[in-house]
């Protein structure tokens, strides 16, 4: 399991739980910070690369959000689009996708903790 450990600053996790900012703008704003947008982007093309084809992942959105504050955990569903390039055949495409990643919030360390699963992927040799 991948997991991504992000530092935030106490004041936006306050302003999270109250009336001023959503949840899902506090994951939003620490999701698609440079460094960590860009993991999470090659962590989803990783994923998708056997469909077959090049692919390309461009950006992804916070759709949804669930938090038990009193438990510090809670889920975060992240939607974005899949680019498919099959070269030797001229043909591209695209598909939405979405994924549901649960999360921990240290609020001790000021640390939003993300795993995201290593998703399985088939081999065609394991159906033989």
């Amino acid at each position: 399991m991948a997991t991504l450990r992000i530092t935030y600053q106490t004041n936006d996790y306050d302003l999270a739980l109250s009336v001023e900012l959503s949840l899902s703008a506090f994951l939003s704003k620490l999701l698609k910070a440079e460094n960590t947008r860009n993991s999470i982007i090659d962590h989803l093309t990783k994923y998708h690369s056997p469909d077959g084809g090049s692919i390309e992942i461009n950006d992804f959105d916070v759709t949804g959000s669930s938090y038990d504050a009193e438990k510090k955990k809670g889920q975060v569903k992240i939607s974005y689009r899949i680019y498919y390039f099959y070269g030797c055949a001229d043909i591209t495409k695209d598909a939405g996708d979405h994924e549901t990643w649960n999360f921990d919030i240290d609020t001790k360390t000021n640390t939003l903790i993300v795993y995201m699963p290593e998703y399985e992927q088939r081999s065609t040799a394991d159906e033989f």
